[in-house]
C-alpha cells in the first residue's frame, strides 16, 4: 500500500477526479440552466478532452507488458515487441494531437479555422478524424499535407507541436536503430555459440541423441527471458546500506512471512528481526527450463520459498508433484543438518524462488535473542521430533502440521517466559534456571527425550 501511495496513487486520483468533474458538468447541463455557458455543447465537448488524461496510465501498462515480455518472450521477439510498442506509442501520441487539433477548430464559431478553409464543416466523423490524424502525422514525420493553420491560435499550437515532434521522432528513430543493432549482435553471438557447441560434440564423437537433447534444452531456455538479478546490477552495490536494507525488505518480506514459523506477535514486536533476516539471510534464485534446483542426497544449506513459476518436486523413487507459489521446502535445515530427499526442477518456463541461509538465520536469531529466539528454539525441537516420529522423509512442508506446531510452541514459550519473569523476582542464579527448566520446559524435554530414544533405537542392531 505504501508503494502504491508513493507511485501511482496521485495519477489514479487525478484520473478519477477528472471523470467526476465531467460527470457533474453533464448533470448540470441537463438540469435546465438555460442561457448558461456550461450548457454550450461546444464548451462541454472541450471539457471532455480532459478525459484523455486516462491515457497517462499507458505508462504503467508499458511497464507491465515489459515485465511480461521479459518472462515469456525470447530476445528476438522482445526486440520486435519493443519496435511495435514504439510505433504504438507514436500512434497514441498522434491521436492526442489530432484530437486537440480538431478541438481548436471547434472552439471558434467563425470561419477562421482550418476546418472551414478545407470545407469540412459538414464532413462526417471518419473524414474529419482522418484529416486531423494526417496533419498530426506530418508534423512528426517528413511528409506533406495541404492542411495548414489559419488563425493565430492554430499557428501557435502548430509551432509547439513541431518542436515536440523534433525530439520525439529523433528519439524514436534512434531507439529503432539501437534495437536492430542489438538484434543483429545477439543473432551473431548465438550463431557463434551454437557453432562452438556443434564443434565440441563432433570432435568428441558424442551421440546425436545427446546433442538433440542439449539443443532442445537450450532452445527452451532461449524462449524464456529471465529477469535481471541483483548481482547483475553494479550500481546497486554503491547505494547506502539503509537503502539496501529497504530494498531487501520490499523484495523478500512478503516471502519471509510465508515461512510458516512466525507467531502472530512477531510482526509487531520483532519486526526489526524480520527486516534483518531479509537483508542478511535471503537471496533470490532462478531455475531455467529443465534446470535442477537441487538433487537428492546433497547437503542442504537453505530453506526455499517458491515465488513464481512452475516447479516439479520428485521424491526419491516416486512420481512428480507440482510445487505451487508460496510453498516452503527444506524447512528443517534451520535447526539441523538436512540432506535433500528428492529432486526439484523447473518444468516449464523460468521459475523464481527465494533462499534463506540456515547458518546466517541461526546467527541472526541468536544475536537477537528474546522471546522470539526461545519460541524458535522450541518450534525446532517440536518439528524435528515430528519428523523423526514419521516414516516419510520429504523436503515439502505441510501448513496444517506447522500450524499445530506453532500453536504448541507459542504456548510453551509463553509458559516459559511467564515463569522466567516470575522467578526473576524470587530467585537468581542456577537455582532459578533449574527450577525454570524442570517446571515449564517439561513438555519440551519429553519431546527431546523421545527424539533421542528414536535416534538411539535406529542405531541399535
Amino acid at each position: 500500500a505504501q508503494i502504491y501511495l508513493s507511485s501511482w496513487f496521485a495519477l489514479d486520483l487525478l484520473v478519477v477526479l477528472i471523470d467526476i468533474f465531467v460527470f457533474i458538468l453533464e448533470a448540470v447541463l441537463t438540469s435546465g440552466m438555460e442561457g448558461s455557458m456550461i450548457r454550450s455543447a461546444r464548451y462541454l465537448r472541450i471539457l471532455r478532452l480532459l478525459r484523455l488524461a486516462r491515457l497517462l496510465r499507458v505508462i504503467k501498462l508499458t511497464r507491465e507488458l515489459t515485465l511480461l515480455a521479459n518472462r515469456f518472450l525470447s530476445t528476438h521477439a522482445f526486440m520486435v515487441m519493443k519496435i511495435v510498442a514504439g510505433l504504438g506509442m507514436m500512434i497514441a501520441m498522434n491521436h492526442l494531437v489530432a484530437c486537440m487539433w480538431y478541438g481548436l477548430a471547434s472552439m471558434r464559431s467563425e470561419d477562421e479555422n482550418w476546418v472551414a478553409s478545407m470545407g469540412l464543416e459538414s464532413a462526417g466523423f471518419g473524414t474529419s478524424y482522418a484529416a486531423s490524424m494526417h496533419w498530426a502525422l506530418t508534423q512528426f514525420t517528413p511528409a506533406t499535407t495541404n492542411i495548414a493553420p489559419v488563425s493565430g491560435l492554430e499557428r501557435f499550437f502548430a509551432i509547439w507541436i513541431i518542436l515536440l515532434a523534433m525530439g520525439v521522432f529523433s528519439s524514436f528513430i534512434s531507439s529503432i536503430t539501437a534495437t536492430v543493432s542489438s538484434l543483429r549482435a545477439s543473432q551473431a553471438k548465438q550463431f557463434s555459440q551454437r557453432a562452438s557447441l556443434l564443434r565440441f560434440f563432433c570432435e568428441r564423437n558424442l551421440s546425436a541423441d545427446l546433442y538433440g537433447k542439449v539443443e532442445d534444452v537450450l532452445r527452451k531456455e532461449g524462449m524464456f527471458q529471465v529477469r535481471v538479478q541483483e548481482t547483475e546490477v553494479e550500481l546497486i552495490r554503491g547505494i547506502p546500506e539503509t537503502l539496501h536494507q529497504q530494498m531487501h525488505e520490499e523484495m523478500f518480506l512478503t516471502m519471509l512471512t510465508q515461512l510458516h514459523v512466525w507467531p502472530s506477535w512477531a510482526y509487531t514486536e520483532d519486526f526489526h528481526f524480520l527486516r534483518t533476516v531479509c537483508h542478511f539471510c535471503m537471496v533470490e534464485h532462478i531455475a531455467k527450463p529443465m534446470q535442477d534446483a537441487f538433487l537428492p542426497g546433497r547437503t542442504c544449506t537453505e530453506v526455499f520459498i517458491i515465488e513464481s513459476g512452475r516447479l516439479c518436486y520428485a521424491p526419491s523413487g516416486k512420481g512428480e508433484v507440482e510445487v505451487d507459489e508460496g510453498e516452503v521446502l527444506c524447512l528443517p535445515t534451520l535447526w539441523a543438518e538436512w540432506k535433500y530427499k528428492g529432486r526439484l526442477c523447473a518444468s516449464f518456463g523460468a521459475a523464481y524462488y527465494v533462499g534463506v541461509s540456515s547458518q546466517k538465520f541461526c546467527d541472526v536469531a541468536a544475536e537477537h535473542g528474546g522471546p522470539l529466539w526461545q519460541y524458535l528454539h522450541i518450534l525446532g525441537i517440536l518439528l524435528l521430533g515430528s519428523i523423526e516420529s514419521t516414516k516419510i522423509r520429504t523436503d515439502l512442508t505441510y501448513p496444517e502440521t506447522m500450524l499445530e506446531l506453532r500453536e504448541r510452541a507459542a504456548k510453551y514459550a509463553e509458559i516459559f517466559n511467564s515463569r522466567k519473569a516470575a522467578l526473576n523476582y524470587s530467585k537468581s542464579g542456577s537455582e532459578a534456571e533449574e527450577s525454570m527448566v524442570s517446571s515449564s520446559f517439561r513438555p519440551v524435554l519429553e519431546t527431546m527425550n523421545t527424539f533421542t530414544e528414536i535416534k538411539v533405537g535406529k542405531n541399535e542392531p
